[in-house]
Formats: structure tokens, sequence, C-alpha cells
């Protein structure tokens, strides 16, 4: 099999999402909700969720909904001919081969018969729900751009379920993480400072804002320790727009750019331009681990009520 592309491909869509969206790059993630096995029910992770819903928008299938040739073919499904299938990656966890041991490791093995773990990244091929035959694609839309009353309740009382400090006042949105070191009076350690909802445009300016802020809060020791990683500015403010949009995709809400887009857009683009593709796959990999927190959150919440 020939070497895979597939870590250049990502570092690739994602500075062309930079350079053609410009401060509107976020916009299209996600329309449809995070792509989806369509049999595990789980969400594919880091930069596969970029990868699969780039290729969405780019063939226009509007389904999140995503399989293996044998996931289909095991429920009766057909793959439309000549579909094309997307790779993505998962890591594996195994023992290292003992030819390859070097001689720390070796005399370690020797004294124990146990081999050290090493991660290998593997590729396998998947096929999204416009390439099955029959298949019914509506029911599995998830994302909705008009939200109920119902549906804002929920995403509040998500939002609850953090505990985050979050304080509304009529400046702008940031988090503070240690209020001594910078140069403000009377703001508060670990807390988000939000604008009124009253002052956006729509709830889901307010809504994509807030879910931006509370990835920067994700950050700290007791929750994902990101913060151990010293990223620079430029590297944080992406990590945290690329966690938001996997976190409004799982609530729900319609991802909108920030009026600071433009302020960052260049930043971005230096970063990701600079840095090597499996550099850019922490990026995904961050971000990933901020959506996995919250998602924990949100379920330990919901056992603490039902208990």
């Amino acid at each position: 099999m020939p070497k895979s592309t597939l870590v250049k491909d990502i570092k690739a869509e994602l500075l062309e999402q930079l350079k053609t969206k410009g401060m509107d790059f976020t916009m299209p993630w996600f329309r449809c909700g995070l792509p989806q096995n369509a049999f595990s029910k789980k969400y594919y992770r880091g930069g596969n969720l970029q990868h699969l819903d780039f290729v969405q928008r780019h063939n226009k299938w509007n389904c999140n909904q995503w399989g293996t040739f044998k996931q289909w073919s095991s429920k009766g499904h057909k793959i439309k001919k000549g579909s094309k299938g997307t790779q993505v990656y998962f890591w594996e966890l195994k023992d290292k081969d003992e030819a390859y041991l070097n001689e720390k490791e070796r005399a370690v093995f020797l004294a124990t018969k146990k081999l050290p773990k090493v991660l290998l990244q593997k590729f396998f091929i998947v096929f999204n729900g416009y390439q099955i035959e029959n298949y019914d694609i509506k029911k599995n839309l998830e994302h909705v751009k008009k939200m109920s009353e119902e549906a804002y309740q929920q995403i509040d009382a998500s939002i609850e379920k953090t505990q985050a400090n979050i304080i509304h006042h009529e400046g702008d949105a940031f988090y503070v993480k240690h209020a001594p070191f910078l140069n403000f009076e009377n703001l508060q350690d670990d807390t988000i400072y939000m604008p009124h909802k009253e002052n956006f445009f729509t709830d889901q300016d307010y809504y994509s804002t807030l879910l931006h802020e509370l990835t920067h809060w994700s950050m700290t020791k007791e929750r994902t320790n990101r913060v151990e990683k010293k990223l620079s500015y430029a590297e944080e403010e992406l990590v945290a727009e690329i966690g938001s949009a996997f976190l409004c995709a799982y609530l729900g809400v319609e991802k909108k750019p920030r009026p600071c887009h433009a302020k960052y857009l260049n930043s971005w683009l230096q970063e990701v331009e600079t840095k090597s593709e499996r550099d850019v796959l922490k990026y995904f990999t961050l971000a990933q681990q901020s959506l996995d927190f919250f998602m924990k959150t949100f379920e330990e919440e919901e056992t603490k009520e039902v208990a």
C-alpha cells in the first residue's frame, strides 16, 4: 500500500480554509453534525473530524454518517459503483518489535520479559452515507440552524454543568486565567467574561462566542492540562477555535465567526504554514481533548442528576 498522504492533506485543508474563507473560515464546519460512525455511533476524533467534514462539504454531502466497506456490507448496504473511499487514521498501542529495541530497552526486556509499548498510526477507508445505494439520509441529519426554545434551554443546561464562572459585563469576551498578571482591576481568576446576550446580533453569535471562551477555560491543569503545552498565543487561539467548532457541532449551535477573526487570521496562517504536518495534528488532538472533557462533564452531571 502506498504511503498515506492523509496527515499532509489535513494540514493543506486547514490552510485552504484559512486562505479561502478568511475570517469566516469556521462557518462551514460541521453543518450536519460531527462526522460519526453510522454503526458504532461514535464520533470520529481529532484531525479525522476536520478531514471528513471537509470531504462532506467538497462533495456537497449533507450527511455526517460514515462506515467501512465491511460495516456497510454487514448490514446489507451496497456502495454505489465508482465511489471512492476516504482515508482516516487511528492510533494503536502495541508492543515494540524486539528487533528494534535500543540498548536500554533491551536490558529492561531481558530483565522483565516485557516489551515497551509504542503508539502506531494506522489508516483505513470509510464511505459516506451519500455513497450508499438507497440509504435514508434524512433521518441521520442532526444539526439545525434554527433552534427551538427547548434546544436553547438544553444548551444553557449543558454550559451550567461545567460550573464555569461566567460573568456578563459591558466589555469584550475573554477568559482570565491569572488576573494578578493582567493590568486590569477587579478581574477574577479562572473566569469567563462575556458581553450580555442582547448585545449580540443573534443568540447563535452569543453561544458560539461563549463556547470559544469555554474551550480556553478547559486549558487548566485540573481540566485538560493544555497549559502544560506552553502554546503560543496564536496556537491557543487556533485550538480554541477548532475546539469550539467541535463543541458547537456537538451541542447543535451554528458556528459564527468572531469579530476578532480578521486580527487572528495572519498569525494562524503563519503558525500553520511553518509547522510540520504532525505538529498541525497537535491542534486537533488538543481540541479533541477539550471536547472529551466537556462530553465527560455533561455525562457525569447527568448521572448525578439521575442518582
